[in-house]
């Protein structure tokens, strides 16, 4: 009898001391009507260190888990590793800190950037936090790249093609091409505005019309003139290499993915610019070409054909999705005044 009154006066107390057969303490936080967050506690003083802990960097944790890993999903916050989510505490500075409370502080950085590191070459990062990462790298900073221009060029005078007035200059339109190799940096100014800007290196080939044409330098001036003496001429060109540098802001339009202006892909959605360019000249060469008693003849002739040393003008880009337009206009006139006939060049084409 005095047995089970003993075990029955302190069966209670046995039961409080030991954790693991008592009930545990539970708190849950309902988010929404389906989602609840359960924090379970064996001890009921454990509940109140909570406020010892960073509660946003748990949370934040536990939604990069949850996009990746649909399992359930377990935060031990006392572990090697747990300190990152403890808060710090007013008055505590890293100055007073021993010299091994600093070493182990930085034996688990040292430790969390390998794991980080390991886990970007063996490819476990997920596909949205590479995307993160990439996005910021190209939207925050300069993105570089090689550029080619390919299109036709061609010439204005007066508004007008001189084709109108069977001019001996006037053009080819299909066969003049315009061609340009160079880098350009796509730097983010603000919202949905960036600069391009580069430098290239350019050809105009104004291959003419009329294929017994030739271009001379007489007496201070530049003619061209028709040769008849060749019996069948196949072609002849005059081309202009310059080198260049463009500044072009380009406004990204239509494919925001957030609710910032500055969620662009700078490859898709609409985009458009106006901007500058300025280029220096690098040469200049005409080439004919004719077959004389069924032999193919050529004849290459350098010289400055007084092309104006300098070019500037206007830049217009256009883009959806991959595909990129450009129109540049010559400001300036081709030829140097009352040395040539009075041309403004132009080009167009497409963005590789």
């Amino acid at each position: 009898m005095k047995t089970f009154l003993f075990a029955l006066l302190f069966f209670p107390q046995l039961l409080m001391a030991i954790p693991e057969l008592t009930e545990p303490d539970t708190v849950i936080i309902r988010i929404g009507k389906d989602e609840v967050i359960k924090i379970v506690s064996n001890n009921p003083n454990e509940l109140e260190r909570l406020s010892e802990f960073d509660l946003n960097a748990i949370i934040q944790d536990i939604k990069i888990q949850v996009e990746t890993n649909q399992e359930d999903i377990t935060i031990q916050i006392e572990d090697s590793t747990g300190e990152k989510y403890i808060l710090k505490k007013e008055g505590v500075h890293s100055d007073s800190l021993t010299l091994e409370e600093k070493l182990d502080r930085l034996s688990r950085r040292m430790e969390a950037l390998g794991d980080s590191l390991d886990k970007t070459l063996s490819g476990e990062s997920s596909s949205e936090e590479q995307a993160v990462h990439f996005n910021r790298r190209r939207h925050y900073g300069t993105k570089r790249t090689v550029s080619f221009d390919l299109g036709f060029n061609n010439y204005l005078t007066d508004g007008k093609f001189p084709d109108e007035s069977d001019a001996l200059y006037a053009v080819n339109p299909f066969y003049s091409w315009y061609i340009a190799l160079g880098g350009v940096s796509k730097t983010h100014v603000g919202g949905p505005l960036f600069l391009d800007w580069g430098a290239n290196v350019s050809w105009y080939n104004f291959k003419f019309e009329n294929s017994r044409t030739r271009v001379k330098k007489e007496n201070g001036a530049l003619v061209f003139l028709e040769d008849t003496l060749v019996s069948d001429p196949i072609k002849s060109k005059l081309a202009v290499p310059y080198l260049n540098v463009t500044f072009v802001p380009v406004f990204h339009f239509g494919n925001r993915k957030g609710n910032n202006w500055h969620d662009y892909d700078t490859d898709r959605g609409v985009r458009i610019g106006v901007g500058v360019y300025a280029g220096y000249r690098l040469g200049g060469k005409t080439k004919y070409v004719y077959k004389e008693e069924g032999d193919r003849e050529r004849e290459k002739d350098k010289s400055n054909f007084y092309i104006n040393n300098w070019r500037y003008g206007l830049r217009t880009q256009i883009g959806i999705g991959g595909i990129d337009l450009f129109v540049n206009y010559d400001l300036n006139d081709l030829f140097v005044e009352n040395r040539g006939p009075q041309l403004n060049a132009f080009s167009f084409g497409l963005v590789f």
